[in-house]
């Protein structure tokens, strides 16, 4: 069973409001984005078991200039997997300011596949570096989540849990970061779960099931790699993600319930 709340925070909840107004901004674009490639790392050291955090200014609200030009199908300047995922609830994900921005938006060192990686895991081993200035020893993909057909920019993110080798400590190397931390997986989404995307949330909760780096990477072994697209369903008013094989997952990204 796919987690759907955790501590205070409701992963699945979807302003009905914007959730209505995004399927018919779909509706009225006829068919969806075509997902890039992505790659997102949560980097993991112990004892006890830690991931690498990183807090991003956010230059652009969801609910504010970003998603308008998201109405009119305009490109969104500096869009990364890690901030344009795949939050419906563009009204009210996260506490602004006065002046509308939100203040920070936390994750993972990822981005963007490019043309001279490999694949898509040399794509989350070059943000690392990029990011960082540190080398992956291990890493094991976790998750692959594709971002919902109603956002202007779409990823096909695959979400990868990995060391450092030997005698890399991770700094901040790029200046879009401005803070950066080693926190426990459950301490991470119960004090920053409103301020990061779903799929990352989601993979902080599931984490923080485990003691060691070791049954986390037992359990990778493990892990079903379906993509998992998100889709919302409207049902009497309300309206909340839903994933593949839950009982209400829409036929399609148009359906409502």
């Amino acid at each position: 069973m796919s987690i759907q709340r955790f501590g205070k925070w409701d992963f699945r909840a979807v302003d009905s409001a914007s959730a209505a107004r995004a399927l018919d901004r779909l509706k009225e674009q006829g068919a969806p984005a075509e997902p890039e490639r992505a790659a997102v790392v949560v980097l993991l050291r112990e004892a006890p078991l830690r991931v690498f955090l990183l807090r991003h200014a956010a230059k652009e609200p969801f609910g504010g200039p970003a998603a308008n030009r998201a109405r009119d199908n305009a490109p969104l300047p500096g869009a990364t997997a890690r901030e344009r995922w795949a939050h419906l609830d563009v009204d009210g994900a996260y506490e602004r300011p006065a002046g509308g921005l939100r203040d920070s938006l936390y994750g993972f060192p990822g981005g963007r596949h490019k043309p001279d990686d490999p694949d898509v895991a040399m794509t989350g081993v070059r943000a690392v570096e990029e990011e960082t200035g540190a080398m992956v020893a291990l890493q094991r993909a976790w998750a692959r989540w594709v971002t919902p057909e109603y956002e202007a920019v779409r990823f096909d993110t695959w979400i990868y849990v990995a060391t450092l080798a030997e005698g890399f400590q991770p700094r901040i190397r790029v200046r879009e970061p401005e803070y950066a931390t080693w926190i426990g997986p459950e301490q991470a989404v119960c004090q920053y779960g409103g301020q990061m995307s779903v799929p990352e949330a989601t993979t902080l909760a599931e984490l923080s099931r485990y003691s060691t780096v070791g049954e986390v990477f037992a359990a990778a072994e493990q892990r079903d790699m379906s993509p998992i697209l998100p889709r919302v369903c409207l049902r009497e008013g309300e309206a909340r993600l839903v994933l593949p094989g839950e009982e209400d997952y829409p036929a399609g990204a148009l359906t409502r319930a």
